[in-house]
């Protein structure tokens, strides 16, 4: 784990722009992280038992406040202030991080940027003033970083090209897969039976998508076919679908359903030489 962090570290130049080597480690410490299913898969009950007697460090495995700490420790070693902040007024509420770049102060979402910094999409939080009251009132001073500016610096580090190139890539599915006429054409496929439409889209995610990036999580992984499935599924196929992790915390792994009247079909996610396959089991 430290060994991950130290090569991520070994890449950063110090004479580089604060704002420039906060995007940078933003985006590719993210992969190392994944959500702790020991808290996010338990009971309401239990998760504030464990909020009520504090967060553990469990690198990789993570909560948005643990994750929030490391990254504000990171930071620190180049000498970038960050403070771990209080976003709402949940019961237990969300951590997120307030760092001061070079124009100013910053919001970021480390948590709910992990599987967009994983796959490769462009962070949803990096730089814009939240919705949540309880953040903006603490912190009204917080500065809204334009799409120009985040590009250049992407475009200095070498991220511009991946964003580019899968935003665009996805684009170009939707069209073509989230229409169900659209989706026959270019499968190729008869317009006899939407249930063997969506197999064959499920088919098309193991054979192109479901390994890009570096997404390693079983939640992560989770959010990536919630992605897929809002990208290129039409809505009564979104409804047909449900993605779940299972419930042995030793052996997690995703099992995906899809019913459509008296069709079902069951897949399970295994990982083959670092690899993700979706092998149906029914």
């Amino acid at each position: 784990m430290n060994e991950q962090i130290a090569e991520i570290l070994r890449q950063v130049k110090f004479e580089w722009p604060k704002d420039y080597i906060i995007r940078f480690l933003y985006v590719k410490l993210a992969p190392i992280f994944q959500r702790d299913l020991d808290y996010f898969l338990a009971s309401d009950e239990e998760k504030l038992k464990q909020f009520n007697q504090g967060f553990i460090n469990k690198a990789p495995y993570i909560v948005c406040a643990t994750i929030s700490d490391l990254y504000v420790e990171i930071f620190k070693k180049y000498g970038i202030k960050a403070e771990r902040v209080i976003a709402n007024s949940a019961q237990i509420p969300l951590f997120a991080l307030v760092v001061e770049g070079d124009k100013g102060l910053y919001f970021l979402d480390p948590l709910n940027d992990l599987f967009r910094n994983q796959y490769g999409l462009r962070p949803n939080y990096f730089g814009k003033i939240p919705r949540y009251k309880t953040v903006n009132t603490s912190h009204p001073n917080l500065v809204n970083l334009d799409h120009a500016y985040i590009d250049t610096i992407d475009n200095a580090l070498g991220l511009q090209t991946l964003y580019d190139a899968l935003h665009g890539f996805m684009n170009h599915l939707h069209t073509k897969l989230a229409t169900r006429n659209s989706a026959y054409e270019y499968f190729n496929l008869e317009r006899d039976s939407a249930f063997n439409l969506t197999l064959r889209k499920l088919e098309f995610y193991n054979e192109r998508l479901i390994n890009i990036g570096q997404v390693k999580g079983p939640f992560e992984r989770a959010l990536l076919y919630a992605y897929l499935n809002g990208k290129l599924l039409d809505r009564r196929e979104r409804q047909s679908i449900t993605v779940k992790i299972n419930e042995d915390r030793d052996n997690p792994f995703l099992r995906i359903n899809l019913v459509r009247g008296n069709n079902n079909a069951t897949y399970e996610e295994v990982l083959n030489d670092d690899q993700y396959i979706l092998k149906r089991t029914q």
